[in-house]
């Protein structure tokens, strides 16, 4: 039991870290301190067809 709960823990802290990142990533987009492409980088979105619209896509589900 105690193993358990100290592999859930990390994975819990990363997913945490990993939403932060992503809606402070989104927040500076839609502040317009970053161009689409430059967040698709960081999001880790393939740049493929119309980037702006993966991008606030992606950023929609976090709000």
């Amino acid at each position: 039991m105690a193993l358990s709960l100290s592999l859930i823990s990390p994975i819990a802290v990363n997913s945490d870290d990993r939403i932060y990142e992503t809606k402070n990533i989104c927040g500076r987009y839609y502040a317009v301190e970053i161009s689409s492409v430059d967040a698709a980088s960081l999001l880790g979105l393939k740049d493929s067809g119309r980037v702006s619209s993966r991008v606030e896509q992606y950023c929609n589900f976090f709000r």
